[in-house]
């Protein structure tokens, strides 16, 4: 037995045993309520009976809800859209249940290059068709009629067609849609955003009708198990929704929505983490709420019936409810209910969260493991056929079995659960379909074929498959030699026996072998004249509907020519069909309710009906009847009553179809027309066929061609996406083209089809349809031969042959007189109709009579008219075009012509604020906005009855040109008042004009003043940046609005021009030049271009002139201006060179030629600075002056019929006239010679070519000299490692980041895009690549925050918002047809002004809250910061502000940790945070700037060492050894020549120890001087430069010496004083002979000139920063040293004590080494694993981590036994033995036996020498207690002494007792232990000294970082000498040593 026949019995076993299967449905997405399928908690018991829900997969919810109606599933987790479908569909179901709204769980994911829906078009996407995906994607369509696109259904297979490329994306959800991402897709759109749009879609539960009545209880068992977990997921229960729990829900999610067959059940954490992220794709809604009127209780049902609503009229379905439902609102109301979850929230509790795990899954159940494929020949009498699955059927299976007999083959069903989509088909030897079978547990009947039977599986590629084993599949048993049919009928119940097939026929309505299934199955034959078919025996009885995916044939076999059928059906309207065959002919589809008499021609003496359904909605089926016949009619009667019987045939009435003209459309098939024939849609007054696809063909005679006339075209319209069409396709040609309107189509082709192709429903409208004639065109007699001379006739203007009653076509012209006249017998000529007639055809019209007279409210007001026109029109031509409105070529808005003078052209009426160039142009122009120069038609202009309106009539007083644009000759109007032109001699005006100008230029220099005389270097920085951002602000959108033409409306209007003048825009005053003489807008080009360059001659001039006067004039020692910078108010110049003192000493006695050249060179070192800051800020403006050049105004023209020929004026100035270039100007009419100048054509045309260079120059040469020579100073900086210094270009990047040093350059290419570079397109192109522009330049000042200061950042950040929106207006109210209307426009423009207005408080507001102040102010608060955005500062314009802040809070700290002031918590914070800040910290920089403070420390330790060193000899090595103690940090830097034993050794190598200090002052001077100079250098500092230097490296300052500091002056006079007395440096400078000064003064000149400045290599030392701060913590260690020693002191000479402290000896019993380490079985077993190889391993690991382990074991005891000697309360007495510090860390234990190895410690084990593993200290108050510490530990019983170090009486560092001790912890080894005794005076200062140390000993920061994370490792320092060895230099004066503290009373705690 077979494991699939096992399983059948056990099914059949539960089933006696009544434990009955509910299947229930879901998709492949994560859900709560899988928790409940994985683990069995929705089975229940009702009635005595078991409930075992069994959970299904589901591809889409359109296969779950036909699986619903089918009867597959009871329980079906649907989408909205199939929910909505099925109800409207008919399926018997209700909705109890919201499982969850969309949100972003699916969505459409497309390739990355679609960015939004106008990339989709022409794109193909797939979608499961009948989802809520599907939905979503046909309201997309809608949205977007536009951009149509292509839609496919697929779902798993979507990725795979992804991957093809067959799609560009898909709509889907869960794993598909991971797939999908998983291949680079992007979410374009995901379900929530259109949802948002009102098409809300949500997943429902619904449950079939008939279970829900059978087993409500286990509808509410399941709404209350869903309820509670989704509750609980809400509530987020982390002890059940933990991904880290791999019993938890999110496992069993996991095994439902990710896991594959076969995967075990116990999921990986990443399964379990995507089931996490797929639960949070969706908005799972709250069951209480779930209840109320939202959703079941009203919401629900809305949204239902909504979707129905789109889904019917976009095609999809054809009704919104069942037809026998009346009220379809009450339809979704009642099949939505809340009830059954009211009681599954009573029935169920929360205790079913805790229920056990009934199905305890240990893998997915495996399925697809069919074993059958091809065909199968069976040649068995017997046999049984399967699809061999053991579990469940396979996907895309396509298996046949072919069972060969000669008798009669029986074939019955075993077992049958085949899901709906997939079938098993029956088929006998002549292909005849037997059965077509689908469903679950069906009771079927036997099968029977007379001969050979062929058996088709089939199966689709979706997957069902269970959680739990839910066996499907099928198996048969066949028969091949079965028993024939019995003779008395006995064996074929409702129907009788064929003796001859030996098979059974059924009765209407029945089928199988032996007739008992009550429903048509496979094909019935009837060999009868007449007789009737069914679909069931009831049938069209909707009580007993018929089966879903139903196919049944019913063959009618007679022997005459019709047969004739009488069909009442009742089939779901354009879903199911009744379809009427003869052969491969259709006569009829019918769809919907109804009955029809068919008359169909037999082929083969059969004719036939072919039944099928679909997936889903069932309804009643049909009844036919049939009888055979001869004739087609015999008689009119028989033709339906819609057409007449002719020769035996029907010839039916226009729009019926048929034999017998009972069809009320046209038919489903291809009719061939003959000449003539009329193409009709459907009968007068009948409704188009729905979902019809009716076609005609036509083909023409031989040699002639097809004339197609439509007379009819009224359809609905067709979008893409719904509607009907008609289609056209002529031979040769694969494209459909579409019937647009009705109208003659002459093709030139031999034949042609047209097809009517209609939806589902015409959306309850009404439509005539269609109808055309199609004709074969005979070639005309004669070519182009005259239709009448030719004997035919004029029908509709073209030519026909109607002799002998025909109507053929010809393809002769009709002639005769045009239209709009007729002809005249008398003259034999045409004459025009008179006015008030009209006559629309050109044809032989003879007399005046065959004018037409115009009807009531139409007149043609001129003679000629070819027709008429009503009010507001005026006759163009031959066409009626309507005034005020724009149609085609016809621009007619600002016109009227509402009476009969002006409805001719020459007579319209123009209306104020519009212009046109002549009284024959049917083009008027607009006039500009906000201009009322245009004053229209005005009756007081008439002087002449004949005049005419057009041109400078229009203009109102002082204006005329094209467009009313010019001003006549002395009058003028400003920019931001067009509203007329005034007079010249008006002085108010013009002097208002003026004194404005004036007030302007005053403003301008009133801020580049006030910037500069700012207090502080960070103001000037800060507001001169902010002011250049808002220069180009003004600048470029000033020139934005003006180049692009566009009128704002106010207040924008008024803002712009304000922007105008403010931005120095000549344009906005040129009407005011024009007073004084012609400025024509190339005067304004000239300027802008030629100013850079103009102004480079004038800081050329002027500073030659100014050199002159200073230095031949008012002669030397009067130069200041020239003189060097001056640091400290200009700090943020850059270093070119340093240059001597010497130099700048001995500049007055240069040569005057020389003195001239330098004075020069400063002066224009500062003057192309300015000449830069004006060109930058400028430069969009530049840009755009030369832009306007190339910028001609639309193509203006006189009259009509010109072309492209006409008038163009410079966009800027209306008085230039654009070259021949651009339009060629007519020689007619002469209206053109008033408007058109040649001269200033020809002036157009030389400066375009002008304007080329300047464009190259400025847009593309500025941009490009900018970046190179950035980078040039880059490259220089790189490669003399030395800062960055951009000289002129330095305002550019001293504002940004430095990665970001070219983001100014870019936005000055994009303020130049944005003022015209696109022009070169058009100006509509124009305009939205600059808003594109502008909105890329937004984002990347977004995205990378560019800008060093954060005020900055936000002022730009503001403005670029203001930017935006002016640009957002801009694209709104542009062109004709603009988005927003002029209110909505105003009321945004006040809303933009506001905005702009804006940016002055958040500018303000940006100041105040400069994020450098404020982190400045946390800094020296000591409040939290971060460190990354204090590293962003450093690397911006306040580096050097925020650095000394840093660094003043560092130096502060050290001195409070000297002071002891500094607790824990904030030398955390100096360590943790001030030293973290690498940018300061790391920085370079010149020797001086660092050294200048340390000067005088440095030789004063000098002096001190000499003095604790009383009898030193000097040498090298003392020298050397004095290192460690002067220099500290420095000594890594005072190397080579730099060294203390090299200046020894150049002083001559003196002998006594008070060299000392000359040797540390000559070993400092390398850090001061230059080589062979004496003078002074500060450095960082440029003192002179030239031009070249000052592109290259900064500034003129002020004086050398005013730009020392005092630390610097006192540094350098030290080291020169104390250096003065030997050094033979200083003894050759003196002595110099005067060649050697004329040599020195040459080197100097040399130096002055720009390319040695550029070029000079010698610079001085630089040092880290960090050494500053290093050199502080040095000497105020020193200084804690030094106040230890003198405590120490103190302690010795107290009374107390002190003499008893002194006689405590060292000693050392040798004893001291850790005995657990001692042991010979140590050594046995190192030998044993390895010996000496592995000697250093074991001492390492092993030995540390066991010393390590018994000091942490014995620690509780040794602390006990501590504090027994040492109690807490003790006075004087302070026990230090905290964990922390008591046990040393094995990492350091391993360090320390390392070091032991490297001194070479050949004793094994190491590790014993650790003699303080465990460790404490006793802080004792005074001499007396200290004593008395040590022998209480020597007298405890607890320890014994082994080793005394007291360096106390030694006076040695660390001044403290070192008392080692054997200790023994109850029941464990023996160790030594250590404690140090320390007096508090000195225990305190050890701490400070430790501190100070740590930083002290580091020469850089990478040095500190590295050793702090060494002292990370460690608890706490193991040295000696916290402090380093370093020399006691004595004791220090009395404000650096503490005072002891006073002795308390003396208290032996220890002995009482």
């Amino acid at each position: 037995m077979t494991r699939r026949q096992l399983l059948w019995l056990m099914l059949a076993a539960a089933a006696s045993a009544e434990t009955i299967t509910v299947r229930l449905g879901y998709f492949g997405e994560a859900q709560p309520f899988q928790v409940a399928c994985a683990r069995g908690w929705f089975d229940t018991e009702d009635g005595g009976d078991d409930f075992q829900v069994v959970c299904l997969p589901q591809a889409s919810g359109g296969f779950a809800v036909a699986k619903l109606d089918d009867g597959d599933l009871d329980v079906a987790l649907l989408g909205s859209t199939p929910a909505a479908t099925g109800l409207a569909r008919g399926v018997a179901m209700h909705t109890f249940y919201v499982a969850h709204m969309k949100g972003t769980s699916q969505g459409l994911l497309v390739r990355p290059e679609i960015g939004s829906p106008l990339d989709m078009k022409d794109k193909t996407f797939g979608t499961p068709y009948g989802s809520t995906a599907h939905y979503h994607m046909l309201y997309t369509r809608k949205l977007f009629p536009e951009f149509h696109f292509e839609l496919i259904d697929c779902n798993a297979d979507c990725p795979t067609l992804y991957a093809a490329g067959s799609i560009d994306g898909a709509f889907v959800w869960g794993g598909v849609m991971e797939s999908m991402k998983g291949l680079g897709a992007t979410m374009l759109a995901p379900a929530k955003l259109l949802s948002d749009w009102e098409k809300a879609t949500f997943n429902t539960i619904s449950v079939r009708d008939d279970f829900a009545a059978d087993h409500s209880a286990v509808v509410e068992r399941v709404a209350g198990v869903v309820a509670r977990l989704d509750e609980d997921y809400l509530n987020a229960d982390p002890t059940r929704w933990n991904v880290d729990d791999s019993t938890g829900y999110l496992d069993s999610i996991a095994a439902a929505y990710k896991l594959l067959p076969g995967d075990s059940a116990q999921s990986l954490k990443k399964n379990r983490t995507a089931a996490a992220d797929a639960l949070a794709l969706f908005e799972f809604v709250d069951p209480t709420a779930m209840q109320g009127s939202d959703y079941l209780g009203g919401g629900t049902a809305a949204a239902l019936r909504e979707t129905a609503d789109f889904l019917y009229d976009i095609g999809r379905i054809a009704s919104v409810a069942p037809a026998e439902r009346d009220d379809v609102d009450a339809l979704y109301v009642d099949t939505t209910t809340a009830q059954f979850l009211e009681d599954g929230l009573i029935a169920v509790g929360v205790d079913v969260l805790g229920a056990d795990d009934d199905l305890n899954l240990a893998s997915i159940p495996t399925s697809a493991d069919s074993t059958c494929s091809g065909t199968l020949d069976l040649t068995a009498a017997t046999g049984t056929l399967t699809d061999g699955a053991a579990t469940s059927y396979s996907d895309n299976l396509a298996c046949e079995w072919r069972i060969a007999s000669s008798g009669v083959v029986e074939l019955s069903f075993d077992a049958f659960r085949v899901w709906a989509g997939d079938f098993v088909e029956v088929y006998d030897a002549s292909n005849d379909l037997v059965a077509k079978l689908h469903g679950f547990d069906p009771t079927l009947p036997p099968l029977r074929t007379n001969g050979e039977m062929r058996v088709k599986f089939t199966t689709d590629g979706v997957t069902e498959r269970a959680l739990n084993e839910l066996t499907d599949g099928w198996s048969a048993s066949y028969d091949a030699a079965a028993l024939a049919c019995a003779a008395d009928h006995s064996t074929c119940g409702n129907g009788k026996c064929d003796t001859v097939s030996g098979l059974c026929i059924c009765d209407a309505g029945y089928g199988g072998a032996d007739c008992s299934l009550a429903s048509c199955l496979g094909t019935m034959t009837s060999s009868s004249q007449s007789g009737e078919f069914r679909s069931s025996p009831t049938a069209p009885d909707s009580t007993a509907p018929y089966p879903n995916g139903a196919e049944c044939h019913f063959v009618a076999e007679v022997e005459t020519n019709y047969v004739s059928f009488t069909i009442t059906y009742d089939v779901e309207p354009t879903f199911d069909f009744v379809t009427v065959k003869s052969g491969d002919k259709i006569w009829a589809h019918l769809s919907g309710e109804d009955t029809a008499t068919i008359l169909v021609p037999t082929t083969d003496g059969k004719a036939e009906l072919v039944f099928e359904s679909d997936d889903k909605g069932r309804r009643g089926g049909f009844r036919a009847t049939y009888v055979g016949t001869d004739n087609g009619c015999g008689e009119d009667g028989l033709c339906g009553g819609h057409g007449t019987c002719e020769g035996g045939t029907c010839v039916c009435s226009d729009g019926y179809g048929g034999l017998s003209c009972t069809v009320p459309h046209c038919l489903h098939q291809a009719l061939t027309l003959a000449d003539g024939a009329k193409m009709i849609s459907q009968a007068p007054g009948e409704p188009l066929p729905p979902e019809a696809e009716c076609a005609w063909s036509f083909e023409a005679n031989a040699g002639e061609t097809i004339r197609v006339v439509v007379e009819t075209l009224n359809l609905e319209a067709y979008d893409g996406l719904k509607g009907d069409r008609v289609l056209i396709r002529t031979a040769g040609n694969d494209t459909n083209v579409q019937i647009q309107a009705e109208a003659t189509y002459e093709i030139s082709s031999s034949s042609v089809s047209l097809t009517l192709e209609t939806d589902k429903n015409d959306a309850g409208a009404t439509y005539d349809g269609f109808s055309a004639t199609a004709y074969s065109v005979a070639a005309c007699p004669v070519a182009d031969g005259d239709c009448e001379d030719e004997g035919f006739t004029c029908e509709d203007g073209y030519c026909y042959d109607l002799s002998g009653g025909s109507k053929r076509a010809s393809g002769c012209t009709c002639a005769g007189c045009d239209v709009g006249s007729y002809l005249d017998d008398a003259t034999g000529g045409c004459e025009a109709c008179p006015a008030g007639t009209y006559q629309p055809q050109a044809k032989n019209t003879v007399g005046v009579s065959s004018c037409i007279a115009c009807s009531a409210g139409m007149d043609a007001p001129e003679p000629g008219s070819a027709l008429c026109c009503s009010e507001d029109y005026v006759l163009v031509g031959q066409k009626c075009a309507k005034c005020g409105t724009d149609d085609g070529d016809y621009k007619l808005t600002g016109t009227k012509c509402d009476t009969p003078e002006t409805r001719t052209v020459a007579t319209l009426e123009i209306e104020k604020g519009f212009f046109r160039f002549s009284p024959e142009a049917t083009v008027v122009y607009p006039c500009p906005e906000k201009d009322d120069a245009c004053g229209g038609w005005d009756p007081s202009k008439l002087v002449d009855s004949e005049d005419e309106y057009y041109g400078d009539r229009f203009c109102r007083d002082n204006a005329e040109g094209p467009l009313c644009l010019h001003c006549k000759k002395g009058s003028f109007r400003s920019k931001g008042d067009k509203s007329e032109c005034k007079s010249c001699d008006s002085h108010g005006q013009l002097a208002l004009q003026l004194v404005a100008t004036v007030v302007l230029i005053a403003a301008w220099f009133a801020v580049l003043f006030g910037v500069k005389a700012l207090r502080t270097r960070f103001h000037r920085d800060w507001f001169e940046a902010v002011a250049i951002q808002f220069v180009f602000f003004f600048v470029t959108m000033s020139r934005f609005v003006g180049i692009h033409q566009i009128t704002l409306p106010d207040p924008l209007f008024k803002y712009m021009w304000a922007l105008d003048f403010i931005s120095l825009d000549l344009t906005s005053i040129q009407s005011v030049l024009r007073c004084g003489s012609k400025v024509t807008y190339f005067d304004f080009l000239l300027f802008w271009t030629l100013l850079a360059p103009a102004l480079v001659v004038v800081v050329v001039v002027f500073a030659i002139l100014r050199g002159l006067v200073t230095v031949y004039v008012r002669g030397p020692g009067v130069e200041e201006a020239g003189a060097p910078p001056d640091p400290a108010t200009d700090s943020r110049r850059g270093e070119a060179r340093f240059v001597s003192d010497r130099e700048l000493e001995d500049e007055e006695q240069l040569p005057q030629v020389q003195r001239l050249a330098l004075s020069v060179q400063r002066d224009l070192d500062a003057g192309l600075m300015v000449v830069f800051a004006v060109l930058t800020m400028f430069h969009s403006g530049i840009c755009s002056t030369i832009f306007n050049t190339f910028n001609c105004s639309i193509n203006y023209k006189i009259a009509d019929g010109q072309g492209s020929s006409g008038l163009r004026y410079l966009a800027a100035d209306y008085t230039i006239s654009c070259s021949t270039k651009y339009v060629k100007r007519p020689r007619a009419p002469v209206e053109y010679d008033a408007y058109y100048d040649a001269d200033s054509a020809a002036e157009h045309a030389f400066y375009e070519t002008y304007a080329t260079v300047a464009l190259v120059v400025y847009a593309i040469g500025v941009p490009l000299t900018y970046v190179a020579w950035m980078l040039r100073a880059r490259r220089l900086a790189r490669d003399e490692q030395r800062p960055v210094d951009d000289g002129a270009l330095a305002f550019l990047t001293r504002s940004v980041k430095p990665e970001f040093w070219w983001f100014e350059v870019a936005a000055l290419v994009a303020r130049s895009l944005v003022t015209g570079m696109f022009l070169f397109v058009s100006p509509g192109v124009s305009l939205i690549m600059s808003f594109f522009v502008i909105v890329v330049h937004r984002t990347l000042v977004l995205q990378f925050r560019p800008y060093a200061s954060t005020g900055l950042q936000l002022v730009v950040e503001a403005l670029m918002r203001a930017t935006f929106s002016i640009a957002l207006v801009a694209v709104a109210v542009y062109g004709s047809d603009p988005i927003l209307d002029s209110t909505t426009a105003s009321v945004v423009a006040i809303l933009v002004f506001a905005l702009n207005l804006s940016v002055l408080p958040f500018a303000y507001r940006a100041w105040r809250t400069e994020s450098y102040r404020s982190v400045a102010r946390r800094l020296r608060r000591r409040e939290p910061v971060d460190i990354d955005e204090v590293e962003a500062l450093l690397g911006g314009a306040h580096k050097q502000d925020i650095a000394e802040v840093v660094r003043k809070c560092g130096r502060h700290a050290l001195r409070q940790a000297f002071d002891g002031h500094l607790d824990d918590k904030d030398w955390d914070y100096f360590t943790h945070t001030i030293l973290k800040l690498e940018g300061v910290w790391t920085e370079d920089v010149a020797a001086a700037d660092v050294l200048q403070w340390h000067v005088k420390a440095i030789l004063y330790r000098a002096k001190a060492y000499v003095r604790s060193h009383l009898q030193l000899k000097l040498n090298a090595r003392e020298v050397d050894a004095s290192v460690d103690v002067v220099a500290g940090p420095l000594r890594k830097s005072l190397v080579g020549g730099a060294s203390p034993v090299a200046a020894y050794q150049k002083l001559g190598r003196p002998a006594g120890a008070k060299a000392l200090e000359q040797v540390y002052a000559l070993a400092l001077r390398p850090y001061f001087f230059l080589e062979h100079e004496e003078g002074a250098v500060v450095g960082g500092l440029v003192r002179t430069m030239s031009v070249l230097g000052l592109m290259q490296g900064g500034h003129t300052n002020s004086s050398l010496l005013a730009s020392m500091s005092r630390s610097q002056l006192s540094a350098r006079s030290l080291l020169r004083n104390s250096g003065s007395h030997s050094s033979p440096v200083a003894a050759e400078s003196k002595d110099e002979s005067p060649s050697k000064v004329a040599e020195r003064f040459k080197h100097a000149a040399k130096k002055i000139s720009a390319v040695s400045r550029v070029a000079a290599k010698e610079r001085p030392r630089h040092l880290p920063r960090f050494l500053d701060l290093a050199l502080v913590a040095h000497d105020l260690n020193q200084r804690a040293q030094a106040r230890i020693a003198t405590a120490a002191r103190d302690i010795m000479e107290e009374e107390e004590g002190g003499a008893t402290l002194a006689k405590l000896a060292s000693f050392d019993l040798g004893d001291h080494h850790q005995p657990a380490l001692r042991s010979k079985s140590l050594h046995a077993f190192k030998e044993e694993v390895g010996g000496a190889a592995l000697e250093v391993e074991l001492d390492a690991a092993v030995c540390v981590e066991t010393l390590h382990a018994l000091a942490t074991a014995a620690f509780p005891a040794f602390r006990a036994a501590l504090e027994k000697l040492f109690p807490p309360d003790t006075e004087g007495v302070e026990l230090e033995c905290d964990a922390d510090f008591a046990v040393k860390a094995p990492a350091r234990m391993r360090a320390k036996v390392d070091e032991y190895r490297r001194e070479n410690e050949t004793v094994w084990p190491r590790a014993k020498r650790l003699s303080d593993c465990l460790r404490a200290s006793v802080v004792t108050a005074d001499a007396a207690r200290t004593v008395a510490a040590y022998e209480a530990l020597s007298d405890s019983g607890a320890f014994t002494v082994v080793r005394l170090k007291n360096k106390l009486a030694e006076h040695a560092k660390p001044y403290c007792m070192h008392v080692n001790l054997k200790f023994q912890a109850p029941g464990l080894a023996a160790m030594t232990v250590e404690v140090q005794i320390v007096p508090k005076a000195i225990y305190s200062d050890q701490k400070t000294s430790h501190r100070l140390y740590t930083v002290a000993r580091a020469n850089s920061y990478a040095a500190y970082r590295g050793l702090a994370e060494e002292d990370s490792d460690d608890d706490d320092d193991d040295d000696a000498d916290v402090a380093g060895d370093e020399e006691d230099l004595g004791v220090l004066t009395p404000t650096d040593a503490r005072s002891p503290a006073e002795v308390p009373v003396w208290k032996f705690w220890a002995r009482e």
